[in-house]
């Protein structure tokens, strides 16, 4: 049921993304009244792509452990939060859908309560500057001219930062971290926003690309405290 409502919400969140880009100006009281309506609809449908693949994975994993399922939950419920700031009326329906889907699949993590908070105490510094990411693609998306391509590329490079280092390439996700993360505050030096999120995310990605978690970075005295 998560999958399938998160799949309706998703698609019907592209067609307001696609919408929004095409004749958005037309339409301005169905999108919020937003000025410039091709940026926020593109990221509009950025994100209900990120929804449309977190349901699919759903769809493709129903057995997942729980963090898998925590995963695709925030998956669903992070970009039905961010899209009401971005299309207006035109998400009411697709925002409803996916974040009921979302709650369906934390209500089910009520028994694996234990393993969730292990899986969010060694991965929150990556949650972290995966939200960091998706926020700073969000303010390039509404930003203009050169400004706000960096503002997208940099978020997704966040993002990806953190999966390359996952992967055991520390050095190559702190790169992209960096370039990620400097030019667009840079470029947007006097909204104070930026820079204060380019520098959250340097430090808590750097944490997270260094492997430093909340745990496990102790030594076995603290374990065994």
């Amino acid at each position: 049921m998560a999958a399938a409502l998160g799949a309706a919400g998703a698609a019907l969140g592209v067609a307001a993304g696609l919408v929004q880009i095409v004749v958005g100006p037309d339409i301005r009281d169905w999108v919020g009244d937003k000025q410039d309506t091709t940026r926020l609809g593109l990221a509009t449908l950025v994100l209900s792509l990120v929804a449309l693949t977190a349901a699919g994975l759903l769809a493709r994993h129903p057995d997942a452990n729980g963090p898998g399922r925590l995963l695709a939950a925030a998956g669903l419920l992070i970009p039905a939060g961010i899209c009401f700031t971005t299309v207006g009326r035109l998400w009411y329906a697709p925002g409803v859908l996916l974040i009921v889907a979302g709650a369906l699949v934390l209500a089910g993590l009520r028994g694996e309560g234990e393993e969730v908070r292990r899986s969010i105490a060694r991965h929150w510094l990556t949650g972290l500057t995966v939200v960091l990411g998706v926020y700073y693609v969000f303010l390039g998306a509404v930003a203009l001219g050169p400004a706000g391509a960096l503002g997208i590329v940099g978020g997704l490079l966040m993002v990806i930062a953190v999966l390359v280092a996952a992967r055991g390439r520390t050095v190559l996700g702190a790169t992209m971290l960096v370039v990620g993360a400097v030019p667009f505050a840079l470029l947007t030096w006097w909204s104070v926003v930026t820079p204060l999120i380019a520098v959250l995310a340097l430090v808590i990605g750097g944490l997270a690309v260094g492997g430093k978690q909340a745990h496990g970075d102790r030594g076995p005295e603290a374990a065994r405290g």
